[in-house]
Order: structure tokens, then C-alpha cells, then sequence
């Protein structure tokens, strides 16, 4: 009994021991200094990269509206492209006083509502900045640009947009973009300092945050972005209409510009998550799958070439189905294994979406 009794004494004081060296690593960990490296080096350049894309969309939109000519249409249709894949580097920060704004659901909730558009367009309706904002999120914002100018062929938009209110519709959607560019970069400048002053290690937790919002557009990208469209998921039916700026055909590019936004999440630029999972696990093993892992989807997305997204889908490319399978496996990494060792509480379900 007394043999029994010392022990259970020795492993009582082998778990305290193990707990307060786990604590003192966390502690050892600057957390304040990762998530200012954070916001300077991820958030704030994808923010300010938006509005200045925003800006010279908005520039476009009126040089079009000024000349209604194919020269200016395809001026417009890059700038398009360039404010999306700009938008797309910022998705990683939507969390915690952000996302309750619903700001990224203000500037691009995709797919558009062709019909709502369209009934818009013919209804007479007033088109102001109130109308334009108070229209649902599938019917402003990036997704109804992109299917006012890459719906139909170049000759077709020109004569569309010879109807008036269409143009007009035009106009305030480049306008009132323009001001959600300015007030997301503007909300997060608001919530930068208590964002990186926050080193609290619940689920309101900077770091908590971080790591979900990571799992969050991951798993929107396996689910939302590849898997449904490409009929890997939910259905085995091939659908690419589901897939976000289908019209325009960057979806892979925006899958592409998340990842590298992810990876610079993870690694930082000095001071990273790594750095973090590193101390409290006193191996790189985990870090070294997850380094390993990006590779993996960089090169999966390199393999499509000059290909499309759609094409490689409706070509029933194997590829696509690595793309998929490695983006399964990377959020395994981030979703169990990271979580764990830095002790999260993961709060995403796969019932989420955009």
C-alpha cells in the first residue's frame, strides 16, 4: 500500500512538473510580437493592396462608363481580376471584430444573384449608394462585377451595357466596393491594437482566433472551392458553376493567393507559429509536414499550368483531386495537430461557409 501511495505521489508530481515546463514555454513564446508581425506583415499590406486595387477598379469602371468600347472592357475585366485576387489575401483576418462587421460578406459573397441582378437592372427602383447597399451581398460587391463583364463575350457586354440603368448599376457597385475596401483596412487599423495586445489562451484568444480562422478558409477551400465543384464532394456530380469567379476564371489563382496568405499566417516572417509549435513540442516534426504540405499544394497548383480550374474539372483531370486531397491533409496538421499542441479549441464545422 505504501509503495502504491509513493507512486502515485511521484506521478502526481511528474504531471505538475510537466504542466508548469508546458507553461513556461508558452510563456516563452512572445505572443504580442507574433501578432504584431502579423497584422504588419500579413494584414495590413493585404488591406492597403485591396484599396489600392479597389481604387484603380473603381478608375476603370468610369473610364468604361465614359467610352463603353472592348479596349476599355478588357481594361476593366484585368482590374477586376486584380481587386479579387487582392481581396483574397485578406480573407485569412476575417475573425473576431471583423467578422461580426460581416464586412467580407459585404465585398464578395459569390455566386452572384443573376436574377436578383437582372430584376434590379429592369425594375425602377431608384440606383444610389443607399439602394446599392441595402441590396442583398450575392447582388453587389465583387461577384455581380464580375457577371456584369465576363457573363457574355465582349460584344454582347458592349451592347448590354447600352441600357443606361445597367451602367449606372455599374458605377455605384465600383463605388460602394471602393468604400468597403476603405472600411475593412479601416476596421482592422481600429482593431489592430486590441488584437495584438490580446494574449488571452481561450477560445476569444488572438492565437485561437488565428488558428480557427486558418481552419476555416481551408476547409472553405476544400469544401466550397474544389470539393463541390468538382463533384469530390457532397455529390459526385461535376458542377463548375459553384465555383467562385467561374466567369472570370482565376478560381484557381484565388485558391492560390489564400494559400500563400495561410503559409505566411503559419511561418511569419521572423516569428511564426512554427516557432511557437516548435517550443512547445521541442520538435520540428509537425512543422516540418506542414512545410512539407504547402509544398505539396504548390506544386499541385503549378501542375495545372496555363489550365483553368473549370477546364481541369470538366477535363476530370486527376489533379484536381490531389489539390483537394492535399488541402484534406493539411488541414489534419493545423486542425489536430497544431490545435493540440498549442492547446486550441477548435470552434469550426465543416457546416460553415463563406
Amino acid at each position: 500500500m505504501i509503495k502504491k501511495t509513493v507512486i502515485l505521489i511521484a506521478i502526481f508530481y511528474a504531471v505538475i512538473a510537466c504542466s508548469k515546463d508546458e507553461i513556461s514555454e508558452k510563456a516563452a513564446f512572445d505572443i504580442q510580437k507574433y501578432q504584431t508581425e502579423f497584422v504588419n506583415n500579413t494584414i495590413t499590406p493585404a488591406n492597403e493592396e485591396f484599396v489600392l486595387n479597389s481604387e484603380k477598379l473603381n478608375e476603370a469602371i468610369l473610364k468604361f462608363s465614359t467610352n463603353v468600347n472592348e479596349q476599355n472592357l478588357l481594361t476593366l475585366k484585368t482590374a477586376w481580376k486584380n481587386a479579387a485576387l487582392s481581396y483574397s489575401k485578406t480573407e485569412v483576418g476575417n475573425f473576431g471584430n471583423i467578422k461580426n462587421t460581416g464586412i467580407h460578406l459585404a465585398i464578395y459573397s459569390w455566386s452572384a444573384n443573376e436574377i436578383g441582378i437582372e430584376d434590379f437592372i429592369t425594375s425602377t427602383r431608384v440606383i444610389s449608394e443607399n439602394s446599392i447597399n441595402s441590396l442583398p451581398t450575392k447582388t453587389r460587391g465583387l461577384s455581380a462585377i464580375e457577371y456584369l463583364i465576363f457573363e457574355e463575350n465582349a460584344t454582347e457586354t458592349i451592347t448590354a451595357f447600352s441600357d443606361q440603368r445597367r451602367l449606372d448599376y455599374l458605377i455605384y457597385l465600383g463605388e460602394n466596393l471602393l468604400k468597403k475596401a476603405n472600411s475593412l483596412k479601416d476596421q482592422w487599423q481600429t482593431y489592430s491594437p486590441i488584437f495584438i495586445k490580446n494574449t488571452a489562451s481561450g477560445l476569444n484568444g488572438s492565437i485561437n482566433m488565428t488558428v480557427n480562422q486558418m481552419n476555416v478558409l481551408l476547409e472553405n477551400i476544400r469544401r466550397f472551392k474544389i470539393g463541390e465543384p468538382s463533384g469530390l464532394e457532397n455529390s459526385t456530380t461535376i458542377n463548375t458553376n459553384l465555383l467562385q469567379a467561374d466567369k472570370s476564371g482565376i478560381s484557381l489563382d484565388i485558391i492560390e493567393k489564400n494559400i500563400e496568405s495561410l503559409k505566411a499566417t503559419y511561418f511569419g516572417n521572423t516569428y511564426g507559429l512554427d516557432d511557437y509549435v516548435s517550443l512547445i513540442s521541442n520538435k520540428d516534426d509537425i512543422n516540418t509536414a506542414i512545410k512539407n504540405q504547402f509544398l505539396a499544394i504548390e506544386n499541385d497548383i503549378s501542375s495545372f499550368a496555363n489550365s483553368s480550374l473549370k477546364e481541369v474539372i470538366n477535363a476530370k483531370n486527376l489533379k484536381v483531386n490531389n489539390l483537394y486531397q492535399h488541402i484534406k491533409e493539411l488541414i489534419v496538421l493545423i486542425k489536430v495537430d497544431v490545435a493540440s499542441t498549442l492547446s486550441i479549441t477548435v470552434t469550426f464545422t465543416d457546416n460553415d461557409g463563406d
